[in-house]
């Protein structure tokens, strides 16, 4: 995007803009933390990055993953000196807050990002699960004379339904 493509935000808008989720979970810790996994969930991350990142204090980010971990939504690698976390992309939380990421830019520029990523995630996810594997439609069926069954009786139609 050049500078004359970004869109005009009025104060309101502005005063978020730095704000995980655009100050809908408010400047928490957590907030920042869970906005910094979700921005790259491929990252092993460190305490002391997120500390970095997040201008934090140590104890607080601990806490934030400690709860995160309790949640499910990051896995914790390595050890106790030196531990190590990833996301969960496979859970749900992580594409329920990825969907918001996209929703909250949506709103703000008008594009339709949640829109590509819901649809990438029903192909990629959903689409097997819910969609059938083949449909069959009565009216293409044939009878064919003279093909029998096991037993030397004609097969017959008895029930079509879609």
């Amino acid at each position: 995007m050049t500078k004359e493509d970004l869109p005009i935000l009025c104060s309101e808008e502005e005063m978020y803009l730095d704000e995980p989720y655009g100050g809908l979970f408010g400047d928490t810790v957590i907030a920042k933390v869970v906005e910094e996994l979700v921005a790259d969930p491929t990252m092993d991350y460190r305490p002391k990055y997120l500390e970095d990142i997040t201008g934090k204090s140590e104890r607080s980010i601990y806490n934030a993953l400690k709860k995160l971990l309790l949640l499910g939504l990051i896995e914790k690698k390595g050890d106790e000196k030196h531990p190590v976390y990833r996301v969960r992309v496979e859970s749900k939380k992580f594409a329920a807050l990825s969907f918001l990421a996209y929703a909250m830019l949506d709103d703000r520029d008008g594009t339709h990002c949640m829109n590509m990523a819901v649809n990438g995630y029903y192909n990629s996810v959903l689409r097997e699960k819910y969609e059938p594997k083949a449909i069959a439609n009565v009216e293409t069926w044939k009878s064919i004379p003279g093909i029998m069954s096991e037993d030397n009786n004609n097969f017959k139609k008895f029930a079509a339904s879609a």
